[in-house]
């Protein structure tokens, strides 16, 4: 028999479902697409790619890749508008597409170099969880 204190109700609470966050991925490279997803997945996340020219579905963070093609400015101000958060990441050298970036209201930008650095972290903090510095290492 149960001798824990009664909360006084018998009734039961029904379980609360977990959010489970929603990444999106405007990038049109391949290669970066897959680190994308395996990053996501690594985390718990899930992730849908978001064609150029479409209009984004919902989601909790949207990662654009500075050197896709199609208008990743405007992807980056309707994510804004939407009150999603936004990083992006491109070539390092490239300083004018990292102020476009920030000036169409990305909240972090990234150099190519720093993404498997710092986007687990990132998609770690999304979902609630502490990562070690061996966890990076998709």
């Amino acid at each position: 028999m149960d001798k824990s204190p009664s909360t006084g109700t018998d009734e039961f609470e029904e379980p609360v479902a977990e959010h489970i966050p929603q990444a999106l991925f405007f990038c049109t490279d391949l290669m970066f697409g897959v680190q994308l997803q395996n990053m996501a997945r690594h985390a718990g996340i899930n992730y849908s790619t978001v064609r150029p020219g479409a209009s984004l579905p919902a989601g909790d963070i949207l990662i654009v890749d500075m050197s896709s093609r199609g208008d990743w400015q405007a992807a980056i101000r309707e994510a804004k508008a939407l009150g999603i958060k936004i990083v992006a990441f491109g070539p390092h050298m490239d300083a004018d597409s990292r102020r476009k970036a920030k000036g169409a209201g990305a909240s972090r930008v990234l150099a190519n170099s720093n993404l498997g650095r710092d986007l687990p972290q990132i998609f770690a903090e999304l979902a609630g969880k502490a990562i070690g510095p061996d966890d990076t290492n998709i």
